[in-house]
C-alpha cells in the first residue's frame, strides 16, 4: 500500500504528459514487483507503446495494431489480462513474446471505463499476480487516466495560452510598425510643410519655426545671432528669355551656394520666389559680419550665382524677434544694392 500511495503523491506533482507515463510505468512495476513494465495508449487503430520500465518486449515508440496486441484485447475487454506463459497464450495470433525476455505478464486498463490504454507489467519468469496486487495496479491505472486527462486539459489550455500570447505580440509588433510608419509619414508631411520642395532649403514656415527658436535659446544664454537676407539676380531674366526651367535650375544652384557655405547649425531657406534667409548662431569670438557676408559672395561668384546680401545681428543687451531681424537685413541688402549692385552693408537691428 506504501508504494501505491508513493506512486499516487508522484501523480499529483507530475504535470507534463511524458512525466505521468513514467510514474506510471515505474510505480506498475513497484506496485507488482515485476522485473519490467509498460503503458500502451489507443492512437486511432494502434496501441502505441509510449513508455517502458525495466526489463520489457523494447517496444517503447513502436505502433502495432489494436486487434494484434493484448493491449488492444485488454482495451476492447474493458477487463485484466494475465498469462503465465507468453508462448502458449491463444490470445496471441503471433508469438510477438518469444523473442523477448517476457514469460508472464499482466496487464490493465488504463481507466476501467472508456479505457484509454493498458499497463501492463512483466515477468522473466513464471509469476501469477494476486488480486490485491491487480486491485492495486487498476487503482493505480485508474489515477493515472485521471491525471492524463488534467494534463492533457492544461496542456492544452498551455498552447492556446502560448497561440494567443504569440498572436498578441504579433499584434503589437504589428502595431509597433504601424505606429513607426505613420510617425515616419507624419515627419515626411512635416517636412514637406518645412521645406521648398524645388531646393531642399526650408521654407519660411520652417525658417520661422526653426530660427525663432534658435533665437529663443540664444537669448536666454546672452548669445547672439546674425541673419542674412540674400537677393538672388537674374531670376525673371532667366524665366523670361530661357523659360522656367532655366529659372529653376538658376534657384537650385544658388540653395547650393547656401549649402556649401552655411554651417550645419545655420538655417538656411528660401523664404520667397527669388528670396533667401540664412540664421547664423555667433560665438564668443566670431569673424566681422562683412566677412561672413563676404564669403556668401565669393561662393556665389564661384557658381555663377549673383545676389545682394544684406546682414543684422542682435543687439547686445536687447531682445529682438526674427521678424525685426529680417526686415534689418532686408533694409541693409536693399541700401547696399543702391549703393553697388552685390555688396552689402550691415546695419543693428531695430
Amino acid at each position: 500500500m506504501d508504494l501505491v500511495i508513493a506512486a499516487l503523491q508522484d501523480l499529483s506533482l507530475a504535470r507534463s504528459v511524458p512525466e505521468i507515463h513514467r510514474v506510471l510505468s515505474r510505480g506498475a512495476r513497484r506496485i507488482a514487483r515485476a522485473d519490467g513494465s509498460g503503458l500502451a495508449l489507443v492512437e486511432g487503430t494502434f496501441a502505441f507503446f509510449a513508455d517502458e520500465d525495466g526489463r520489457g518486449p523494447g517496444w517503447k515508440g513502436r505502433r502495432i495494431p489494436l486487434d494484434k496486441s493484448l493491449a488492444g484485447w485488454c482495451v476492447d475487454q474493458r477487463r485484466p489480462i494475465l498469462i503465465e506463459d507468453v508462448r502458449a497464450d491463444i490470445r496471441l495470433p503471433v508469438a510477438p513474446y518469444w523473442s523477448t525476455p517476457v514469460t508472464s505478464l499482466a496487464m490493465v486498463p488504463v481507466r476501467s471505463r472508456e479505457p484509454i490504454g493498458a499497463v501492463a507489467t512483466y515477468w522473466t519468469t513464471r509469476h501469477t499476480p494476486d488480486a490485491d496486487e491487480l486491485r492495486l495496479l487498476q487503482a493505480l491505472a485508474d489515477s493515472a487516466a485521471l491525471a492524463l486527462e488534467n494534463a492533457t486539459v492544461r496542456a492544452s489550455l498551455e498552447d492556446r495560452v502560448r497561440r494567443r500570447t504569440a498572436e498578441l505580440e504579433e499584434v503589437n509588433r504589428r502595431l509597433q510598425r504601424e505606429i513607426a510608419e505613420r510617425k515616419r509619414v507624419e515627419e515626411e508631411v512635416r517636412q514637406l510643410s518645412l521645406v521648398d520642395e524645388l531646393t531642399g532649403l526650408y521654407n519660411r514656415r520652417g525658417f520661422t519655426l526653426l530660427a525663432g527658436r534658435e533665437l529663443k535659446a540664444l537669448q536666454r544664454t546672452g548669445r547672439r545671432a546674425l541673419v542674412l537676407y540674400l537677393d538672388l539676380d537674374g531670376l525673371k531674366q532667366a524665366n523670361d528669355q530661357k523659360g522656367h526651367e532655366a529659372g529653376d535650375r538658376l534657384l537650385q544652384r544658388a540653395a547650393s551656394v547656401l549649402r556649401s557655405v552655411a554651417r550645419d547649425t545655420d538655417v538656411a531657406a528660401r523664404i520667397g520666389g527669388d528670396e533667401f534667409a540664412v540664421f547664423m548662431t555667433l560665438g564668443y569670438d566670431h569673424p566681422p559680419v562683412h566677412l561672413v557676408v563676404e564669403r556668401f559672395l565669393d561662393a556665389a561668384r564661384a557658381m555663377d550665382v549673383r545676389w545682394s546680401i544684406g546682414a543684422t545681428a542682435t543687439p547686445l543687451g536687447r531682445a529682438v524677434t526674427l521678424d525685426d531681424l529680417l526686415v534689418g537685413a532686408d533694409e541693409a541688402m536693399y541700401r547696399g544694392r543702391r549703393a553697388r549692385r552685390g555688396t552689402a552693408r550691415p546695419v543693428p537691428a531695430r
